[in-house]
């Protein structure tokens, strides 16, 4: 397996410390991107960042970039990864600029019950790409309701951070009103159909 010595902070703080020997293995097989990874996190904007709410998974805070440019390891190396560094990859890997990438990495995403996924997966409500949306709605449909484990953790990390879950709505809202509201309702667009399911999480 071919080996870097290149560390990324900001990718290792996106992963929560039971996590991080996983990370710091998986680290080891990505090549410097020609664009350092965005030290705006997921719940940030470009401007005011301290306005917006810090998450936290089981009590841990977590600290996830909103954008890298890593490429995906070729398959002869992703190969040799442990089903935990896959999952840090593919957690990672959910970050990338590429839509088609974090659609890749999401499939992957939801194989797993760790419950320090759950971020990483309702950031994806947020954001313009309707496929991920579909992706997500058929998955809190179709898996989520036979999982109780996974249901009890996104039921814990909706109550624990309410603020960030909003800010997530404002932002599906937002893609909706000006990409396609003269296609679909409201209640049709997949992002916030999503979200609705979280919402009846609530205690």
């Amino acid at each position: 397996m071919k080996v870097s010595s290149f560390k990324d902070p900001l990718l290792l703080r996106a992963i929560p410390l039971s996590a991080r020997p996983a990370a710091q293995q998986t680290m080891r097989i990505l090549e410097r991107p020609e664009i350092s990874t965005s030290a705006s996190l997921i719940q940030d904007t470009n401007w005011h960042v301290a306005d917006y709410p810090e998450i936290h998974v089981a009590g841990e805070l977590m600290q996830i970039p909103y954008r890298m440019y890593y490429s995906w390891p070729d398959e002869d190396i992703t190969s040799q990864l442990t089903p935990a560094e896959h999952l840090v990859l593919a957690c990672w890997m959910s970050r990338h600029h590429d839509g088609r990438v974090r659609q890749r990495a999401l499939s992957l995403i939801f194989a797993s019950d760790a419950p320090w996924t759950i971020p990483f997966v309702v950031q994806l409500c947020g954001e313009y790409v309707i496929e991920l949306g579909k992706d997500v709605l058929a998955f809190l449909n179709r898996d989520l309701p036979g999982r109780s484990v996974l249901q009890r953790a996104y039921k814990q990390f909706s109550n624990e951070n309410p603020q960030f879950i909003s800010l997530t709505e404002q932002r599906a809202a937002s893609y909706w009103l000006d990409d396609y509201r003269s296609e679909m309702a409201r209640d049709e667009y997949p992002q916030l159909a999503a979200l609705r399911i979280l919402a009846r999480l609530f205690d």
